[in-house]
């Protein structure tokens, strides 16, 4: 494809470097494709990431808990923290996570802002070992609201006896002067208080890992007289982040500190010098001939001849070998500035053909050098919805940065994005070193699979007040359930929120996204504060208009989060508006983020019912059976297909899984309507009234044989020491169910009374028997076990969790995506915990 023909309808939208910096220097704007406020937000595996400021690397959750012996209380609905249930799972934060989850009474009344000091006493008193800090995570919701949460601190302070500092995770003012990142870097370091100077101590601000050993950052700092070299990242107790405020200077390396770095010089006196991490090595030397002359001493003192040397044979070996070989993509999901690496590149005849990346005013330097020496390099955007049409480029053979390597499945790959931060020297000579180790693998064919760690789960405290979470992290919520039902379906989901929760659910549970086939046209909105403040449904209108007209979509589907419920949002108006504008049919889900995903898949179900499903003429035949409720969040992909296998085998005429829009325009003409978990309820109820359908809620015994044989043998070894045991089975209640009667028909001594149903999620009394229970909350299932001490759990080994410190029964996994959020394509039915 050339590139006029690139920028045609249905293309990849890119400019060049060339052109760029023509408008740059010109009176025209930024182009609106490389600007985030402009247009949707794509969500594909290369830009997911950016979505949320939790979903991958150091969002404002994990940078918060950066200050050793901190804990983190996040205060939100369920859907902005929903993403935590990995870094929950860490070693390296355990129980340093607690959730006080707002429902819509405490969205519209603000009540949740009495019960904060008290969650905050209740999970400091959970601490075998009393913490440093407490950092209170508030979110979109809170900005909002206009909470003063300083205020809220300083009560919840009074009531521990410890600092307690808000981390503000408002995805609203990503684009703001004052973003995220840059704000908790401020929370953090201004923990520090005044003491006497160390004047041979200097601190390294900016990133959160530490910055590499090898660098020669150390030695150069040795040279000028340092001897206490400290960084956030390294610190292992409390004490030692303290000792920062004794720093002589800070080394500022990363942008996003420089704020930090101000406040600390004008409030303890702790000047700032800024540095950058560079490519090219003869700016490297300039940037230390000006940190020499900052330090006041002779150039010559501090030179790094032999490190620069190194550094220019590491990149002299790599152009010799494959200077003429390689043409490279660079992303932004990199230790680098994409476009001053681009140019590092550039500048040694390395030819360098994509650039994955958004430029900011910094940049502009650069942009204009590329332009000179490589005008034809091609800058895109992961973000702009027309890179739902991007395909691999087969010219490019190396792909530098995460989402370059995302983007080129073909290429040989350096993600380039570990947590050691390179630096100075020692990241030329690294990067050069790494990317002729790349060039010599062969090429997988494929992005490697991320290996999820499989380790035991210990139990947890569980808090006795409502709402406090101290062991289970938040389940899926309604808005992932509504955008599971419409990933499939061919046409444009819209998250109508400022970013955050559409990380949550695309980058969290959506893992379709990692599974292959085509992408999914699934956006964010982007809102920001002002878009919320003004309620511009104009602007959001525009965005959906451009999108629609350059993507082959069937209907445009919006999804609710909790900013549009708070400020009232009239989606009918809205829905009308896109209608108008797009020609398209648009529908709404109005979820909110503070229900669950069943109750946001069964409302999007119901909505695509209502919207599409025909009548069917009088006398028209009937055949077919269709299937409501099959998602990726109660079903693995292995599951998903044996299911599919089992039905379509046993059918007499076609059957219709609702995962093409055809399907639901069809519905009409079925002969019977399977739901097979809570989510497809509803639909199929209001089908079987509609149209005189009759509707079955079960899942086949064959397929439970089939997919469960290891679950039902590793039973037979549990209940061969007792069989009397009563049993609890807990997941979405159809599947939990099905596995009842299949119990019931293997061990049918056991009295009905002993096997009993308990879910989290909808509990539809047509469906439960007697004793079947509904879980609200984490300390409900803890009391059900304390009640049966002797219990077997069979339920996702998370729950493990929640359980007595004395439980004596057995937990038997049987997971369950909606509520841990494990890749449930392995058996994992090896790691089941005798408790």
């Amino acid at each position: 494809m050339n590139e006029q023909d690139a920028k045609q309808k249905y293309g990849a939208y890119f400019i060049t470097a060339k052109e760029l910096a023509a408008r740059l220097g010109g009176k025209q704007a930024m182009p609106e494709e490389l600007r985030t406020d402009a247009h949707l937000i794509c969500n594909t595996p290369a830009a997911i990431d950016f979505n949320s400021p939790g979903a991958q690397g150091f969002g404002v959750k994990r940078a918060g808990l950066s200050v050793p012996g901190s804990i983190m209380l996040l205060v939100s609905p369920g859907c902005c923290g929903r993403n935590t249930a990995a870094l929950s799972g860490s070693g390296h934060y355990g129980e340093r996570f607690a959730y006080l989850a707002l429902d819509e009474t405490d969205i519209v009344t603000g009540s949740h802002l009495t019960k904060i000091p008290e969650a905050v006493r209740a999970f400091v008193a959970s601490r075998a070992e009393r913490p440093s800090v407490v950092m209170i995570c508030l979110t979109c919701a809170d900005a909002l609201l206009g909470t003063d949460m300083e205020r809220v601190c300083r009560k919840a302070e009074a009531a521990v006896g410890l600092p307690v500092r808000p981390c503000y995770m408002y995805a609203l003012t990503r684009e703001s002067q004052h973003p995220p990142m840059q704000a908790v870097r401020e929370t953090i370091y201004g923990l520090l208080q005044p003491r006497r100077k160390n004047p041979r101590q200097a601190n390294l601000l900016g990133f959160f890992t530490p910055v590499a050993a090898d660098s020669e950052l150390f030695s150069l700092l040795e040279r000028a007289g340092i001897r206490k070299v400290a960084e956030l990242a390294r610190c292992q107790t409390y004490g030692d982040f303290e000792a920062l405020a004794a720093a002589n200077f800070n080394l500022v390396l990363a942008d996003e500190a420089m704020s930090a770095a101000l406040a600390l010089e004008k409030r303890i006196g702790i000047p700032a010098i800024r540095l950058r991490r560079l490519y090219a090595t003869d700016k490297i030397a300039n940037q230390y001939r000006a940190l020499a002359h900052i330090l006041g001493l002779r150039a010559e003192a501090i030179a790094m001849e032999n490190e620069r040397e190194r550094a220019e044979q590491a990149a002299a070996d790599f152009c010799a070998q494959y200077g003429k070989k390689a043409v490279i993509a660079i992303g932004s999901r990199l230790n680098a500035n994409p476009f001053e690496l681009a140019l590092a590149l550039v500048r040694r005849g390395l030819a360098v053909r994509e650039l994955f990346a958004v430029p900011t005013a910094a940049d502009a330097f650069y942009i204009r050098q590329l332009a000179k020496l490589a005008p034809a390099t091609r800058i895109y955007s992961t973000l702009e919805p027309a890179m739902l049409h991007y395909r691999e480029d087969a010219a490019v053979s190396l792909a530098i940065g995460a989402d370059a390597c995302a983007l080129h499945p073909h290429a040989k790959k350096l993600p380039w994005n570990d947590a050691v931060q390179p630096f100075g020297y020692q990241a030329a000579q690294a990067l050069f070193e790494n990317m002729k180790n790349a060039m010599r693998q062969e090429s997988s064919g494929a992005a490697e699979k991320k290996v999820e760690a499989e380790t035991d789960d210990p139990h947890r405290p569980v808090s006795p007040m409502p709402k406090l979470s101290l062991a289970l992290p938040p389940f899926a919520p309604d808005t992932a359930g509504a955008a599971s039902v419409l990933y499939p379906l061919g046409g444009m989901t819209v998250i109508v929120d400022a970013g955050g929760c559409a990380g949550n659910i695309c980058g969290f549970d959506e893992p379709r996204w990692q599974e292959g086939g085509a992408p999914s046209a699934v956006f964010s909105a982007g809102l920001r504060d002002m878009d919320a403040i003004m309620g511009r449904d104009e602007h959001l209108v525009e965005k959906v208009r451009a999108a629609a007209a350059c993507l082959p979509v069937s209907f445009v589907g919006l999804v609710g989060t909790p900013v549009p419920a708070i400020i009232a949002t009239d989606f009918r108006a809205l829905c009308r508006m896109i209608e108008k504008n797009t020609s398209l049919p648009a529908i709404a889900v109005r979820t909110d983020g503070t229900h669950l995903y069943d109750r946001g898949a069964g409302a999007a179900y119901d909505a695509l019912v209502r919207e599409f499903a025909a009548e069917l003429p009088a006398g028209a035949p009937r055949s077919g059976l269709g299937v409501l409720g099959l998602t990726p969040l109660d079903f693995s992909k292995g599951k998903r297909q044996a299911l599919r296998e089992t039905l379509c085998g046993d059918a007499d005429g076609p059957v219709l899984f609702f995962d093409k829009l055809e399907d639901f325009q069809q519905a009409a003409k079925l002969q019977s309507i399977l739901a097979v978990s809570p989510s497809g309820l509803k639909a199929a109820r209001r089908l079987g009234r509609q149209a005189g359908i009759p509707v079955r809620a079960e899942l086949p015994p064959a397929f439970i044989r089939k997919a469960f044989a290891t679950l039902l043998a590793r039973l037979d070894s549990v209940m061969d020491s007792d069989a009397h045991r009563e049993i609890l089975i807990v997941h979405q209640q159809v599947l939990a169910n099905a596995l009842r009667r299949a119990i019931c028909q293997r061990f049918p001594e056991l009295p009905g009374r002993a096997l009993t149903v308990g879910t989290f999620f909808a509990l539809d009394r047509a469906l439960a028997q007697p004793g079947d229970c509904c879980f609200r909350a984490e300390q409900e299932f803890h009391r059900y076990l304390q009640a049966h001490p002797e219990a077997v759990v069979i339920g996702d080994r998370l729950l493990a969790r929640a359980v007595p410190e004395d439980f004596g029964g057995a937990v038997i996994d049987l997971p369950h995506f909606a509520l841990s959020g494990r890749n449930t394509t392995v058996n994992t039915a090896s790691k089941d915990r005798e408790l």
